[in-house]
């Protein structure tokens, strides 16, 4: 197993950032689970989903951590946590 593999701060549970329920919470709960594509996120119920994923960058930028973006299919995106560097 190389360094770079492994975790020793593993990114904020969802309650410890945000309000249980809100639409935040459930976004970042399928981010930290493998992620989630902007149709799954609009199944949620958020119709406004590119704000809240901005809400989430926020408030995860103090442990490094980011969402990152990949166009899937038109405009069909792929949401994931990312680390800084």
């Amino acid at each position: 197993m190389e360094q770079a593999t492994l975790n020793f701060n593993p990114p904020p549970r969802p309650g410890e950032l945000f309000k249980f329920g809100s639409q935040q919470y459930q976004i970042y709960e399928k981010l930290i689970s493998g992620g989630a594509t902007s149709v799954e996120i609009q199944r949620l119920g958020c119709l406004s989903h590119t704000r809240r994923i901005s809400d989430i960058r926020e408030k995860l930028r103090p442990f490094l951590l980011d969402v990152k973006a990949e166009r899937k299919q038109g405009s069909i995106y792929f949401y994931r946590l990312k680390g800084i560097n």
